[in-house]
């Protein structure tokens, strides 16, 4: 099967790995010219281009068999709501438009975001994919929902969307110097907030539903996270904090996020659990 990975990151890397490995040709795409020589042994190919680049993404969409888009906004770019205006839409939406306008029939698997709950579902027991989403106008939930309805209206009987917790691995800094950072360069001031629960996502939980969902072509809507209940942030980021002698941080609960238990059990019931993105926190287990 020929494969187009769209961000060849640490998740669309992983991936690609792996679909190589099961004897799938892969072709990746950066946005950075200088980056090719680094990605030309990860995949078969390495092409520049951007997800708003109509022609260009038409061009590699129209020989591939499946499209895997791990493009996403970095977080050094998401702090303010600022900066989420000017990424989020052209990474997102774009790439999107791009995708689903190209000519062929391929199986289209995107990455999303839990972020798309906000905070509308908070009321329920438990958070599925038909529960409310926000109807926040920031450009992180509006963006990732933007997305999401561009590749299941356009698409829908080929594409996957995952509703992913937050990712972390590989050359993810760890949580401890996540907090110190936020602290450093943010004034310890950060856009999320305290009461949502904790989910993650490791970088090989996420590359082995993309593999899932390519090899079995998987379709449809589903949440992506580990089925542990999580700590809320503000509980996980201060005792880290703490532990480094740093004050608590200040969450402005711009990008609200569920404080409700999220369900898994929709990608469970199609094959699929993710087995290592949750490890309790040892200073957790101290308190």
């Amino acid at each position: 099967m020929r494969v187009l990975v769209i961000g060849a990151g640490l998740v669309g890397s992983a991936a690609a790995k792996t679909l190589r490995e099961r004897g799938h040709h892969v072709t990746g795409t950066t946005t950075t010219p200088a980056k090719v020589d680094a990605l030309n042994p990860l995949f078969d190919e390495v092409v520049v281009l951007r997800g708003s680049d109509r022609e260009a993404v038409h061009a590699q969409v129209a020989a591939a068999d499946a499209v895997v888009v791990t493009a996403g906004p970095s977080a050094a770019h998401a702090m303010t709501p600022e900066d989420r205006a000017a990424t989020y839409h052209e990474i997102l939406v774009a790439t999107a438009e791009s995708v689903t306008s190209a000519p062929g029939t391929p199986h289209l698997v995107a990455l999303s975001s839990l972020s798309v709950y906000g905070n509308a579902s908070n009321h329920l027991d438990v958070v599925t994919e038909d529960s409310p989403v926000t109807d926040s106008d920031d450009p992180s939930p509006s963006r990732f929902l933007a997305m999401e309805a561009t590749y299941l209206d356009s698409a829908g009987d080929r594409a996957t969307v995952f509703r992913c917790g937050d990712i972390f691995g590989a050359d993810d800094p760890p949580i401890e110097t996540k907090v110190a950072m936020a602290h450093q360069y943010l004034g310890g001031s950060v856009p999320f907030g305290a009461d949502a629960l904790f989910y993650r996502l490791s970088v090989e939980d996420a590359a082995d539903a993309i593999v899932f969902a390519v090899e079995n072509a998987t379709v449809g809507l589903f949440n992506l996270t580990h089925p542990e209940l999580p700590p809320r942030n503000g509980e996980i980021f201060d005792v880290i904090g703490a532990s480094q002698g740093l004050p608590g941080l200040t969450y402005r609960a711009e990008i609200a996020a569920p404080s409700a238990p999220i369900s898994v059990e929709r990608l469970a019931d199609a094959g699929f659990v993710a087995r290592t993105s949750y490890v309790a926190h040892p200073l957790l287990e101290q308190v």
